[in-house]
């Protein structure tokens, strides 16, 4: 009897100590399947985060580049409000000397220029006395009227003007009122001999511009 009690007691030792061993081996085995799989989330997880960083990157750059561009417009629109206050409207530009022109040896060299400031005050005075009392209506002929003040005036400067120079007049007469007028003439001639004047004289029925231009023939 002693003997048998002494084997099972024996044999519950060694099926305690082999079940302590199996769950053991499985504690162990269970943990290096857990220390090998625990690198290849952590490669998996840094995979995934590495491009959400690099988006990250990408819009604050962007970011960046738009609040500078943004500042910069705000920048020039106060510069630009400032400039506009101050009644400026660019910066001051330096004073070009200006060269006396060599007159070419071809161009025509006159004696005696015209007098065009002489000229200037005969018109004016001229155009103030013939338009005094004139009012632009149906009972006026404009066009005889403009003719006259032509020949009149061209035969006035003629007494003034030096030899060799043909005259052209143009006369333009209207009623004065609220609208604005932009007269334009050219004429073909030479910069260094050749010239003109204008004036306008203003009442209160009419307005008159006359021009005369002085060309030198050789």
């Amino acid at each position: 009897m002693d003997g048998s009690n002494q084997a099972r007691k024996v044999s519950r030792i060694t099926l305690k100590e082999t079940v302590k061993g199996n769950k053991e081996d499985r504690d162990t085995h269970a943990l290096t399947e857990g220390s090998l799989s625990v690198p290849l989330l952590t490669r998996r997880i840094s995979r995934q985060v590495q491009p959400q960083s690099q988006d990250r990157g990408l819009i604050s750059l962007k970011g960046l580049l738009t609040a500078q561009r943004f500042s910069k417009g705000l920048k020039e629109r106060a510069a630009q409000k400032l400039a506009a206050k101050r009644g400026s409207k660019g910066p001051a530009r330096k004073p070009i000397p200006i060269i006396n022109d060599q007159v070419p040896t071809s161009c025509a060299q006159p004696k005696e220029r015209f007098p065009t400031a002489h000229v200037t005050q005969l018109v004016q005075d001229f155009l103030a006395s013939r338009l005094e009392g004139v009012c632009y209506g149906a009972g006026l002929s404009a066009g005889s009227l403009v003719l006259a003040l032509s020949r009149e005036l061209s035969g006035l400067v003629r007494t003034v003007c030096p030899p060799r120079y043909r005259l052209v007049c143009i006369v333009n007469l209207g009623p004065a009122g609220q609208e604005g007028l932009m007269l334009a003439s050219r004429c073909l001639w030479d910069a260094h001999a050749d010239t003109c004047i204008s004036h306008t004289t203003l009442t209160a029925q009419v307005f008159c511009t006359a021009t005369v231009f002085a060309v030198y023939n050789e």
